[in-house]
């Protein structure tokens, strides 16, 4: 496809993982083509990351910046899997990047559905948080392509796009037509590809007397029952009285000469995309026995270009293999007319004249960033924006937080600062030299953090609230991007941004998280909406009722819950605009055990219709409970030596049998455990056990 483009006329640049050879120069890139490898995330928010997809997305992004600002691309285009242009995608929407350029996303077939095509329901949070990233990637990208019209349809409705066909060349040779029967098989051994079901077709042509040899190239996945190989239950399956016919290969990169000593080619998919393994058979001339489901059919002319079975349906399988097998006369009758298909429907300068097309109807729909934020009103003395701050004997990090508000570029708005009944004489000796027209502060009884958050909305005048810890900062841009995002998206529910740990200093970066957004179905089992820092309209926080007192903890979680319960959505930019303190003494630190199941409990209960699919929310919550219990029992097996590892071992697998611990606290478990040999281990374990990660992890 560079080639194509390249030989259209246009400059060409692919950007792509780094692989052997490729930065020494050991590669020779076609001519008009440039060939870049991503820059690896460097320091410590890289640590924000643990996914490794989600890294390479963001690396994506900050080089593809570099290389725009050089070159100034008119069209980039990303594929969906693996959500490799989410984060370029949402700076355009939210930060007005690559504005000049229509950024396009390729549909392959998405995450969620290989996994519903595998039969494979094992989710975990990083897991879903990719689910959720492609698709927000497909809905964000200025222009869709996808290479069928049964991908758009299965995706379902309300999913739009144009319908490009994937690029091939024909080999120089068609295939030969052999009078030795044999059946071929390319692509991954998973169950979605239906490779079972030509086993099973071809032992009953075997017990019927057709004398042949199944050729199967390809790697193996865990995609077999239980989540156990897939070649070895393939192996099974097979009456050893037919083993021998059946000759399992690994993937090979030349698969040409494979096609040419084949008499047919299988596709028996379940559901399929359009593999390229059908398409270059098709290409080679070779006779291709594919199912109906999937794009294939847009392809093969029945019964003129190939041959096609109903899906799932080893019996009409059987036949049509029977019929392709039986004489030579089927595969000579395909060979020309597949050859002449595929060279009218995947012709790469045909797809570069319609991806040009499609770009060319894309154009008006660039996105030109989001407008600078209105100016106040003339005679108003409202501000845009209130701070609210609780405030609880925290006078050592207080000032540099009122200097990070302070040093915004958008300064249109207050502070309420709500001291909530300190009892520390130095954190309340503070707030008699506060003194500032920016300033307001509250003083009430201690009522905890939800009580101090609403006692600052009563008395808050700005249109939009921004929640602010008196430990944590903001970047200097943050209000900034925050309000033009929210203002120039109507509907969103809050607007917040990336997050960068930091211990003591702002430049002591250890690490980060990365929001997902409002997914009901995950934000039923962690918050994976946003810190509490998230700018929202003071009106509609007002009509969700303000946070809610009985909560002591979570009370951020609460408030987005009943967001998405009322439809709404959420945006996060980006950029690491907000800066957590990590502190082994914060609130989220100590946060009893038993504190936290009763009020996670409240919250189940509260929200109890929040996920639009209960079963997706407890995959993902028995996923991340498995993931935690295996990474506390690694940590504690470095930590301890082996006799005693198994008791602790038994002792914490009877623990989590009697009591369901949710994400926070195994996550927690896992984190937190270190050696400590002037203490017994079950001692570091109840006390690791006792807290919890921050606010949103």
């Amino acid at each position: 496809m560079a080639r194509a483009f390249a030989e259209a006329g246009h400059e060409v640049h692919v950007l792509t993982a780094p692989r052997a050879g490729l930065v020494a120069g050991g590669l020779t890139e076609p001519p008009g083509v440039r060939i870049h490898a991503v820059e690896e995330l460097q320091g410590g928010f890289a640590g924000a990351f643990a996914h490794p997809p989600l890294r390479h997305a963001m690396a994506v992004y900050t080089t593809l910046k570099t290389l725009h600002a050089r070159h100034s691309f008119d069209f980039i285009e990303f594929p969906e899997r693996e959500c490799e242009g989410f984060f370029a995608l949402r700076a355009k929407r939210t930060l007005g990047h690559f504005a000049s350029a229509v950024l396009a996303v390729r549909l392959h077939t998405p995450t969620a559905e290989l996994l519903k095509l595998n039969r494979v329901a094992t989710l975990t949070q990083d897991s879903a948080q990719q689910e959720f990233f492609e698709a927000a990637s497909i809905r964000e990208a200025d222009l869709v392509l996808s290479p069928t019209r049964a991908l758009l349809e299965r995706l379902g409705p309300g999913h739009s796009g144009v319908v490009v066909p994937y690029p091939l060349a024909l080999p120089t040779e068609s295939a030969a037509v052999h009078p030795r029967p044999s059946v071929l098989y390319l692509g991954p051994l998973e169950y979605r590809k239906g490779v079972h079901l030509l086993i099973d077709a071809m032992q009953a042509l075997f017990a019927r007397g057709l004398r042949a040899q199944v050729r199967l190239i390809g790697d193996d996945t865990p995609t077999g029952p239980g989540g156990g190989s897939l070649l070895q239950w393939l192996k099974r399956r097979i009456d050893p009285a037919w083993s021998e016919r059946f000759h399992f290969e690994p993937h090979r990169a030349d698969t040409e000469r494979a096609i040419a000593t084949a008499a047919v080619c299988c596709v028996p998919s379940l559901w399929d995309n359009l593999p390229y393994e059908g398409l270059g058979a098709l290409a080679a001339g070779c006779l291709v026995v594919a199912s109906d489901a999937g794009g294939l059919t847009e392809v093969i002319e029945e019964g003129r270009s190939g041959l096609l079975f109903r899906s799932g349906d080893v019996a009409h399988l059987t036949d049509v293999l029977e019929k392709a097998l039986g004489t030579p006369a089927p595969r000579e009758a395909t060979r020309e007319h597949a050859r002449a298909r595929i060279a009218a429907y995947c012709h790469p300068a045909s797809i570069v004249r319609q991806v040009e097309a499609a770009v060319a109807d894309a154009a008006p729909k660039r996105y030109q960033g989001p407008p600078k934020p209105a100016a106040r009103a003339p005679g108003s003395d409202a501000p845009l924006v209130s701070f609210l701050v609780p405030y609880y004997n925290m006078g050592r990090y207080l000032p540099e937080t009122l200097r990070s508000i302070r040093a915004q570029t958008l300064t249109d708005y207050e502070i309420v600062l709500v001291d909530d009944g300190s009892t520390d004489s130095e954190s309340r000796a503070l707030l008699d030299t506060l003194h500032a027209p920016d300033l307001r502060i509250v003083r009430k009884r201690n009522g905890g953090l939800s009580s101090a958050r609403n006692a600052g909305l009563r008395v808050a005048r700005g249109r939009y609230i921004l929640p602010l810890d008196p430990d944590d900062l903001i970047e200097p841009t943050f209000l900034e991007k925050a309000v033009a995002v929210m203002e120039a998206t109507p509907g969103l529910g809050y607007v917040t941004s990336l997050v960068a740990y930091f211990r003591e200093s702002p430049e002591n970066v250890v690490g980060g998280w990365i929001p997902s957004g409002l997914d009901r179905d995950a934000l039923w089992v962690v918050n994976a909406a946003s810190t509490c820092t998230a700018l929202m309209e003071r009106r509609l926080l007002e009509a969700l009722g303000g946070y809610d007192e009985w909560l002591t903890a979570f009370e951020d979680w609460d408030v987005f819950s009943r967001m998405a319960e009322r439809g709404l959505t959420g945006m996060v930019i980006p950029e690491p605009l907000f800066l957590y303190r990590r502190r082994s003494d914060s609130m989220t630190h100590t946060l009893r055990l038993a504190e936290r199941l009763l009020l996670l409990s409240y919250l189940s209960n509260k929200h109890a219709t929040l996920a639009l699919d209960p079963g997706r929310s407890l995959r993902i919550r028995e996923g991340e409970a498995h993931r935690m219990e295996a990474r506390l029992l690694a940590e504690v097996a470095a930590a301890v030596p082996p006799p005693l590892m198994n008791r602790v071992a038994d002792r914490v697998n009877g623990t989590l049998k009697r009591f369901d611990l949710l994400h926070h606290t195994l996550r927690s478990a896992a984190r937190h455990v270190a050696p400590d040999e002037s203490r017994p281990i079950r001692h570091q374990l109840v006390d690791r056990l006792r807290r919890k990660p921050p606010s949103g992890a």
